[in-house]
Formats: structure tokens, sequence, C-alpha cells
């Protein structure tokens, strides 16, 4: 399986080697110079959603407004999931600000399922006064929202990040694997109105 797809959904940690992968993630992370990180946070949504999970394993806070500035403008696919990680991780009141500056926006925009399940999820677990303030807005979007849909609730979200905040700090020994040094040669776009549709 290709990094990214290893990365959309935190779907690496349903693997084995998920310890492995996320020491990996954070090794890179901290040897990536800030040029090679803004590089992958300007390019689509792949680079993006890399380049996310990169800065939030190795705590590169410098990126901060640069991450929350592309979860709010939410204008690729699955690449805000990361950005709501790197917010999580960082886990200061200017990162709760940014999530509730993206659910300030995105929640009452029923018709689009973007990332407001991991934005949700990462402010409850960083700021849970915070996150209830949005408890009125939040339930409205879980019953009218996702084009009438309605959506099951925040249970895999919020695990998914703690459960992604926990291997912060791991470290392993490291074997060759399928994290390729070009992470940024990667290309293109989620579903949701007003946005374009990604193939992972």
């Amino acid at each position: 399986m290709t990094p990214h797809l290893r990365l959309i959904g935190a779907n690496f940690l349903d693997d084995p080697d998920r310890e492995e992968f996320a020491a990996e993630l954070s090794e890179r992370g901290l040897a990536a110079t800030d040029e090679e990180i803004e590089t992958l946070l300007r390019s689509a949504w792949r680079e993006q959603l890399t380049g996310a999970y990169l800065a939030g394993f190795a705590r590169r806070t410098a990126f901060r407004d640069r991450i929350g500035a592309l979860l709010v403008e939410s204008e690729t696919s699955y690449a805000g999931q990361g950005c709501c990680f790197a917010l999580a991780a960082f886990g200061g009141p200017d990162d709760a600000e940014w999530l509730a500056t993206y659910l300030d926006r995105w929640l009452p925009e029923l018709n689009c399922q973007y990332d407001q399940p991991w934005a949700m999820g990462a402010l409850v677990t960083i700021d849970p006064a915070r996150a209830e303030t949005f408890a009125g807005a939040w339930q409205h979007w879980i019953d009218h929202g996702c084009r009438g849909r309605g959506y099951r609730g925040l249970t895999d979200e919020r695990e998914r990040i703690r459960a992604l905040l926990a291997l912060q700090g791991v470290r392993k020994p490291r074997r060759p694997n399928d994290f390729t040094e070009n992470a940024a040669s990667a290309s293109t776009c989620r579903t949701g109105s007003a946005r374009p549709v990604a193939s992972p």
C-alpha cells in the first residue's frame, strides 16, 4: 500500500507495523527542512496530507498557522485529516482556536461532509470545554448534514486522534518499507460540494 493510502483515515493504525511506521514519520518529520515541509503543504492533497502528518509527529509547531489555514480553507480532499491530527499533536490554545475556526466555518455547511468529524475529535481531545460550545451545531450537523443523510457520530475520529497521539515519541528500529523518500512527487484532490473529488 502506498504511503498516502496508509495515512488516509489513519489506516496504518490497523496495521501490525503501526509503531514502526509512526516512528518513521517522526524521524522524517524531524529530519525534514522547513522548505521541504512547506513544499509538501503547498502541493496537492497527497503531499499536504503527508506534510501535516510529518509536522504533527515531529511537533513542528512553526507550521501551526500554515496548517490551520489549510484546514479552514478546506480546498482539497483528505488533507484536512492530517491537519486536524497535527493541530491536536501541537495541543495548545492556538491549535484549539484553529479547530474552532474551522468548525465555525464548516459545521453550518450541511451539504459538505469534509473534515468536521476529525476537527471535532481533535478539539474534544485537546480542549473539551471549547468543544462543548459546539455541541448544538455538532448535533445539528450529525442529524441533518451530509446532504441530509446524517452522520453516525464521533467515536471513530476521536479514537483515531487519540491513538495517533499515543504513538508520538515512539522510536523503533526501521526496516525498508513503502514510505519513500520522494513523498512530494504525488498529485491531485474529496467528496462534498464545491470541491474536486479525489481518487486515493
